[in-house]
């Protein structure tokens, strides 16, 4: 048995097993890198972002491009919040939407059909690297008696978050890498990010993993004051989160952050699909690129979306074409990301 299989039967077995999934398959899988199917020259009238609920970084990242998207071209962008990625993705495939914020570690799953996925997305395309460091933890209320990590066992955590199932996955990754285990908390289910960070204040949890500094948190942290646990920033954690795309990064000032926090940090990509045509991304990535400053305005996220990140060359899902053609002309694809692109989908 061969190690893809053996992470898919662990994934078909064990809870747990998303987070081992998730390790595997990050680095393991062979990736569809087929061309842009859609070779329509022609912009179309209107464009759709998938995206999660209003109030998470996800929605305020996919506002802001729509907006300069509707205002600097041809072409209508609006925003289609779902659950999460894992609801937008098949409208993805189907053509209904054109672009989605999305994860790292999602992106890969969605594309060979692994960890929170049940069948693959082999069309999927990153557009653009996105805001890096894109930073998450776990909050609890700030007059609680959890400290620190450990302080967590024996205490109710949100769980599963229904369509947006990476938000488990990034958890169970910072709960090992902090030295807890699924069994050392009480698992209290949630649908969706939203309702698991509602449930802090409320009382309802104890604790509940979201991202930092996106809107969702400043309401709880309206209801009742919240506070971001820190993680340890070792060696040790680093290893761990490496096999997911991320880091052990500090925090910047934000609701819920109280002094020296550290959280987790990974990429939140643009992605798009094979089934959009060349010239719609390079148009929407080119409009984008060139009002940056203005998108600096919109929301604090787009500070992190820094030119020199938006052409990686970690990427685990390979780029759209036509934001390659971009990036080209724009003199930030070059040789690292030529031999990366090489390595993700096993070419000599």
């Amino acid at each position: 048995m061969g190690r893809r299989d053996f992470c898919k039967k662990l994934s078909a077995s064990v809870a747990a097993s998303l987070l081992i999934v998730a390790q595997c398959q990050i680095v393991e899988a062979k990736l569809d890198c087929g061309p842009t199917v859609n070779k329509n020259i022609q912009l179309p009238r209107t464009i759709a972002i998938g995206t999660n609920p209003a109030g998470t970084g996800a929605h305020a990242i996919a506002s802001g491009l729509a907006a300069i998207a509707s205002k600097s071209t041809q072409v209508s962008a609006k925003v289609q919040p779902y659950n999460g990625p894992n609801a937008w993705m098949p409208l993805l495939e189907s053509g209904e939407i054109e672009f989605g914020i999305i994860n790292i570690l999602d992106s890969n799953m969605a594309a060979t059909g692994t960890g929170n996925y049940k069948k693959a997305y082999p069309g999927i395309r990153i557009v653009a690297g996105g805001v890096f460091p894109f930073t998450a933890g776990l909050i609890v209320r700030d007059k609680s008696e959890i400290k620190q990590m450990s302080d967590l066992r024996g205490k109710r955590m949100a769980w599963d978050y229904g369509g947006h199932a990476i938000n488990q996955t990034w958890q169970l990754a910072v709960m090992e890498a902090s030295g807890l285990k699924p069994a050392d908390v009480n698992q209290v289910r949630v649908s969706n990010l939203n309702d698991g960070v509602r449930a802090v204040p409320e009382g309802k949890v104890d604790a509940a993993f979201t991202a930092v500094g996106i809107g969702v948190v400043e309401e709880a942290n309206a209801m009742e004051p919240v506070r971001f646990l820190s993680m340890p920033n070792s060696a040790a954690a680093n290893k761990i989160l490496s096999r997911y795309g991320a880091s052990v990064v500090k925090s910047d000032p934000a609701a819920g952050i109280k002094g020296d926090t550290y959280v987790i940090g990974y990429p939140l990509h643009l992605a798009s699909a094979t089934n959009v045509s060349d010239k719609t991304v390079y148009t929407m990535l080119k409009a984008w690129w060139e009002h940056l400053a203005e998108l600096d305005t919109i929301h604090p996220l787009f500070k992190r979306w820094k030119k020199e990140d938006q052409a990686l060359g970690n990427f685990t899902v390979p780029y759209h074409s036509g934001a390659i053609q971009f990036y080209k002309e724009a003199k930030v694809w070059g040789p690292k990301q030529e031999a990366r692109a090489k390595e993700i989908c096993g070419k000599e």
